[in-house]
């Protein structure tokens, strides 16, 4: 029994290290609960010792043992009902991450924060967000990266608050509608026209006639009836994502897409 009570002092001081060095961000109560525990457990550990021979000595540890019990329980059912305030108001997100090898990840933290998390590492990994090339990009599929970020910022939009959030939330409201008048403005014409000269494998006038399977991606591109006013409202997109304001309150300020 001895060396089961050491062995979890240890791992409850390892376990407070860690917090203290890693989770500086997180809630305190949680490193008080592991300090109280391990408190419990050197007690225990010095009565096995026969530290204290004391009658007196020995009621007083126990009766602060017993003490220290209850203050745990207490500090455990506040715990546990300010993680359920905190569910009920968006104020933490309890999310089953993905499945590997080695188990489950689940994330315990502020709704916000991860908003900020996953709605940012997506948004920054489409580069046609903040950047066209206009020889290499395929117009059709930046229109699809637009319409999933589109769709991705909406349903992850729950987990903000309007209130608590507000500034995040106006902002992500404002890239949802920035989104969707592009989308409604060039979507469906351009697809109809790309889908039609590619079906047919029409020719090309601007490369000598050539079929559009022989032709580079600018090239067909070019040959849209509204090409240069969708050329300069994709360009105005970029330049409305790459906003300070945006690029800092999505934490992508450091995501630079370098010079193709």
């Amino acid at each position: 029994m001895t060396i089961v009570l050491i062995t979890l002092f240890i791992i409850l001081l390892i376990a407070i290290g860690y917090r203290q060095k890693k989770l500086k961000s997180s809630s305190q109560l949680c490193t008080v609960i592991l300090l109280l525990l391990a408190l419990v457990i050197f007690v225990y550990l010095l009565g096995s010792f026969k530290v204290f021979d004391s009658t007196t000595v020995k009621k007083y540890v126990t009766n602060f043992k017993e003490l220290l019990e209850i203050i745990i329980l207490i500090l455990a059912v506040l715990a546990f009902l300010g993680a359920s305030i905190g569910f009920l108001d968006k104020k933490y997100t309890l999310r089953i991450d993905k499945f590997n090898i080695g188990g489950i990840n689940v994330l315990f933290d502020k709704s916000s924060e991860i908003y900020v998390k996953t709605v940012g590492t997506y948004v920054s990994s489409k580069r046609s967000l903040f950047s066209f090339n206009e020889k290499r990009d395929n117009i059709y599929e930046v229109l699809n990266a637009y319409y999933d970020v589109y769709n991705f910022i909406r349903s992850n939009l729950e987990l903000l608050d309007y209130e608590k959030n507000s500034d995040l939330y106006k902002t992500s409201v404002n890239i949802l509608k920035e989104l969707n008048k592009f989308l409604t403005k060039h979507q469906n014409d351009y697809r109809r026209w790309y889908d039609k000269v590619i079906s047919d494998d029409e020719c090309i006038a601007s490369n000598k006639g050539k079929r559009a399977h022989n032709t580079t991606i600018e090239q067909v591109q070019k040959q849209y009836y509204r090409y240069d006013e969708l050329l300069q409202d994709i360009k105005n997109l970029n330049n409305y994502m790459s906003e300070e304001k945006i690029k800092n309150m999505l934490k992508i300020n450091e995501f630079i897409w370098g010079e193709e």
